[in-house]
């Protein structure tokens, strides 16, 4: 018996030590009339000289199969003399293509219906293929809104080729001819319908189109209004059928289930702090609430940022519902696991290509074993957004082997293009018309030539012109001097303002140098410019006379600034304050003499999706030295953007002796106070508005203020960083020989 074994053990072995031996000596193809014998053999495994596996060849059977270029395919196998295998592979081709013809086609042309087939003249025939093309035709009608669209096709065959022609039903274009609302209590019919995008129609006014994913986010919009109330097991049932050439008919079933409220509210777990204090801090605290599912996703909101801002990166925050003894009340228990504090280890930068990698660390809040927070993150991001350089931009920290040490990685994105060349126009309600040219490259780096990008620098050169005035500026900032918050730059100018009453021209150059700390900075501008007054009409001023002719002026500025907005760019919380005051003359030389304190002040703060903001502007100007008069281009002029809306441009203030008309004044107020609505993302805001304010000789008359109400919109053009804006401001207290009201244009190039 062992030995018989033994036997049958050597003989299995053999066998399958000779079959492991069998050799592919040649593949045969047959049937095959367009498709290449070379494309064929490339997409299969098996080769002449390897070894034959019968596995790997029946999946090269499956792969051929599903490239639609056959029919059937089939193999069989002959073992040669030599004890090789002889492969050969019979083939049935899919026919050619002859022709595609596309009948009831209105919406479309059949050229685009023939590329959305994704099938032409001369391809190999494959019904999977067909069936994909017809379904992206179906598809494109409904993104029209032709929902109820059908397409047949008919495929007539011949010996080699075959001829498709395709039915198109249009059926119209889908509109909304009725709404029906089923099992609705709380929400009313009426109310239901006003939320909706979706629209019955209400020819000619309304035109009521159909488009499924506007009506899918309908219901999604009503579902969350239903749980934010309280229903948290709301179903909504949706039912659409035709009604004539494109009319549909839309039927919602609702459920409303059972309003739940309230009961009692704990947390449970490593608490960090007491209960009270964590309960104390959320929106939906008081026994007795509508259990709103929003308001309970921003409890646990609250509670994840509570613990972030203590440096707990990987707080976890479970919300548990428990039955009270009232079948309507559900009590609730935050299971509160707030890991470890994290610290900062390193910072990872990725994905840029042309910025330095110093440029952006710079950017990040986050110093070696400090704290990491939620606050450190929002503000890496916000300063990240506002140097405009990044599509995209992703902050997060990534956990390390050392316990308590989270690395920060930064993922950005690069914009193809951070350099401009512009030219444009624009009207003001002061300088009119104006034509501009500027090419500015906001992530300049001096010390890369031929590239000269990715340092982070500021760099424009500028021209405008307009039918009033005329400015050139070249200007050049390092934001980081030798890799200190510490910035220099330098401005070089000429410009030239035709007033009706005079013209005014200034070349000059400015020095500037300032240092950053967290939200406060200091800076200092040296300048020297040349003034030149002509032209002037002293049939409306005659006051000034004297002041025609060149002057020397050289000043210094110093500005001190606190900064708390959460943007630059599009700021909706903060406040920004800066205080200025320009010395001219003195020990500086030069032929006028003044100082020049100036305050102004932007605050911003959230009100659901309303923006306050407030800004106060106000200063006053004094002779020193020699200097008996401040000349009139020194002084401040009101009325218009940027003081009190509604009233002339350049109308407030003291007025010439002799012809009334405005000559400047040597104090400043104006508030502004503004709601600021998103139109459309951060690009189109609308404005409603309320001025106050005035210009004098001094403060001693500062109870005559002057008002003005109104609205407007506001586009801010991200790639050109200029703020667009129109507004109509109705004047408040205005004179009997001013305008009650009036338009007032602007438009700014920012460098």
């Amino acid at each position: 018996m062992k030995k018989t074994l033994i036997l049958l053990l050597l003989l299995l072995f053999n066998g399958v030590f000779i079959l492991s031996g069998e050799t592919v000596k040649s593949v045969e193809l047959s049937g095959n009339r367009n498709v290449s014998e070379h494309k064929i053999l490339s997409i299969m495994q098996v080769k002449p000289g390897d070894e034959f596996n019968p596995k790997i060849l029946n999946n090269d059977m499956k792969q051929l199969g599903e490239t639609g270029f056959f029919k059937s395919v089939r193999y069989e196998t002959e073992t040669t003399a030599e004890g090789m295998i002889k492969i050969k592979l019979f083939l049935v081709e899919n026919p050619l293509v002859a022709g595609i013809s596309f009948k009831g086609n209105r919406a479309f042309r059949s050229s685009k219906l023939r590329e959305l087939l994704a099938m032409g003249k001369g391809d190999i025939y494959n019904e999977i293929r067909l069936k994909n093309g017809i379904a992206a035709i179906e598809q494109k009608y409904r993104e029209k809104g032709f929902y109820l669209v059908n397409l047949s096709a008919s495929v007539a065959e011949k010996e080699e080729d075959v001829t498709i022609g395709i039915l198109v039903e249009e059926g119209g274009k889908a509109y909304v001819r009725e709404i029906s609302v089923k099992g609705a209590n709380f929400f009313s019919l009426e109310k239901i319908k006003k939320s909706m995008k979706t629209k019955e129609r209400f020819f000619p006014f309304r035109k009521g189109s159909f488009k499924e994913e506007v009506l899918a986010r309908d219901i999604e919009k009503l579902v969350n209004a239903y749980r934010d109330s309280g229903f948290i097991d709301i179903g909504i049932k949706k039912t659409i059928s035709s009604h004539g050439k494109g009319g549909m008919l839309i039927s919602l079933d609702i459920d409303e289930g059972k309003q739940f409220f309230l009961g009692n509210l704990n947390c449970r777990g490593k608490l960090i702090t007491g209960e009270k204090e964590l309960i104390d801090m959320l929106p939906l605290k008081k026994k007795g609430s509508v259990l709103s599912k929003a308001l309970l996703e921003k409890n646990k909101q609250k509670l994840a940022e509570f613990h972030m801002e203590k440096g707990y990166m990987t707080v976890n925050i479970t919300e548990i519902p428990l039955p009270a003894d009232k079948a309507d009340v559900i009590d609730i228990t935050y299971n509160i696991e707030p890991g470890e504090i994290y610290r900062a280890g390193e910072i990872k930068i990725t994905g840029n290509t042309k910025t330095r990698d110093k440029v952006i660390r710079r950017e990040v809040k986050a110093e070696p074993l400090e704290v990491l927070t939620a606050s450190v993150f929002r503000k890496s991001f916000n300063n990240l957004m506002d140097l405009n350089y990044f599509e995209k931009i992703n902050i997060y920290p990534e956990l390390t082997s050392s316990p308590g040490i989270a690395n920060v990685i930064v993922d950005v994105e690069e914009k193809e293009k951070t350099g401009m060349f512009l030219i444009g126009g624009g009207y003001s309600s002061v300088d009119d018309l104006m034509g501009m040219i500027s090419i500015q490259q906001t992530n300049f780096d001096i010390a890369r030539p031929w590239s000269f990008t990715g340092g982070g620098q500021n760099l424009a050169l500028s021209l405008e012109l307009g039918t009033e005035a005329r400015n050139y500026r070249l200007s050049f900032t390092e934001p980081y001097f030798l890799d200190k918050p510490v910035w220099v730059g330098t401005d070089i100018y000429s410009q030239r303002r035709e007033w009706t009453e005079y013209t005014e021209e200034r070349t000059g150059i400015t020095l500037r140098a300032g240092k950053r700390w967290e939200n406060v900075s200091v800076g200092f501008a040296l300048k020297t410019e040349q003034i030149d007054l002509s032209e002037i009409d002293l049939a409306i001023l005659p006051s000034i006379a004297g002041q025609e002719g060149e002057i020397r002026k050289n000043s210094i500025t110093a500005t001190v600034t606190h900064n708390t907005l959460d943007s630059r760019r599009t700021p909706s919380r903060g406040n920004l304050a800066s205080l200025s005051l320009e010395s001219a003359g003195s020990i500086f030389q030069g032929d006028v003499d003044f100082i020049k304190p100036l305050f102004d002040n932007d605050f911003y703060y959230p009100l659901k999706k309303l923006v306050f903001h407030s800004k106060t502007r106000a200063g006053f100007i004094e002779e020193t030295g020699d200097t008996e008069d401040i000349p009139i281009y020194e002084k401040f002029f009101g009325g218009g953007i940027g003081t009190v809306r509604g009233y002339k441009e350049r109308s407030f203030g003291p007025q010439d002796p002799v012809t009334g008309e405005p000559v400047g004044g040597k104090a400043l107020f104006a508030q502004n106070f503004e709601l600021l609505y998103p139109l459309y993302e951060n690009i189109l805001k609308g404005v409603v508005f309320f001025d106050i304010g005035n210009i004098w000789d001094d403060f001693e008359d500062f109870s005559d203020l002057r008002k003005g109400i109104g609205a407007g919109i506001k586009v801010v053009i991200p790639f050109l960083n200029a703020p667009v804006e129109i507004y109509y401001g109705h004047a408040l207290d205005n004179k009997p020989s001013e305008d009650s009201g009036r338009w007032h244009f602007g438009m700014s190039f920012g460098f």
